[in-house]
């Protein structure tokens, strides 16, 4: 008697820990889900990224969004400052800042999963300005505005230039160089274009020559088979044609090659 009474007792007891463990199995696959959502953050840049109807759009955020769709992979876009993003990719595990430009310098920051495109780095004035085109004439004469953290620091630098401005965005950029508050400016020569056709007045001084190679930039705590998945998506949609169709749709060129041509 006392034994089925120690028996049926041990039934409900047993219910429960089932219940328990079936909980805290639940949590745990919530908890993994949401340790594994990448936070993508990224700048207001035409024509990789901008905002159009409330979305993040161009031609670096276009390809992003592709890549986690086809991989299946949660995440989030947001956009900020570029220094902000470029810090938070910096120092934030499962983050990661786009569209970055690589350089020996970060080469050991971040993992990164290329290429997304590339481009050249220009440095343009405001049109019918009496800058020289000559870089010698113009390397420690004149003021130059870039962005906090953007790849152009470190060819500026190399160029010997030593009078640089810092801006939160090319936006600000920009309107200093046309407001003569610049003298000069570096950007991107995909932007330049961009910039050209919006009827923007400024004109190109000097080219670097040099494609610089854009990619998604994430922190290196970043889950390995996460950033494997990220680069398997890359690849996909490099090889069925996807981002040179959004090439095309943001440029208007069928390649990078012909866009470097019309300069």
């Amino acid at each position: 008697m006392i034994i089925l009474m120690l028996t049926s007792g041990l039934k409900p007891l047993r219910n429960a820990i089932s219940s328990f463990g079936l909980i805290c199995g639940l949590l745990a696959v919530v908890e993994q889900a949401q340790a594994t959502e990448i936070r993508l953050v990224t700048e207001n840049y035409p024509p990789f990224n901008f905002m159009q109807d409330g979305e993040i759009v161009g031609l670096g955020a276009d390809q992003v969004r592709e890549i986690m769709i086809r991989e299946s992979i949660e995440f989030t876009m947001e956009m900020l400052p570029w220094s902000r993003a470029f810090w938070l990719a910096e120092n934030r595990k499962n983050h990661c800042v786009f569209t970055t430009a690589y350089t020996p310098a970060r080469a050991e920051t971040f993992a990164w999963i290329s290429p997304l495109g590339g481009a050249e780095l220009f440095l343009i004035k405001k049109a019918g300005s009496q800058i020289p085109s000559d870089l010698a004439d113009i390397v420690g004469e004149f003021s130059v505005g870039t962005q906090r953290s953007d790849y152009a620091e470190y060819v500026l630098k190399t160029q010997g230039f030593g009078s640089i401005d810092y801006f939160d965005d090319v936006e600000t950029v920009i309107r200093q160089l046309v407001q003569e508050r610049l003298h000069l400016a570096a950007i991107s020569s995909m932007t330049f274009h961009t910039l050209v056709q919006q009827g923007v007045e400024i004109e190109l001084v000097h080219g670097f020559g040099d494609i610089i190679g854009n990619a998604l930039a994430c922190n290196p705590e970043t889950d390995e088979a996460l950033l494997q998945r990220m680069q398997n998506g890359l690849d996909s949609i490099i090889t069925d044609g996807f981002q040179a169709d959004i090439l095309k749709k943001y440029t208007g060129a069928a390649s990078l090659s012909a866009l470097e041509d019309e300069n």
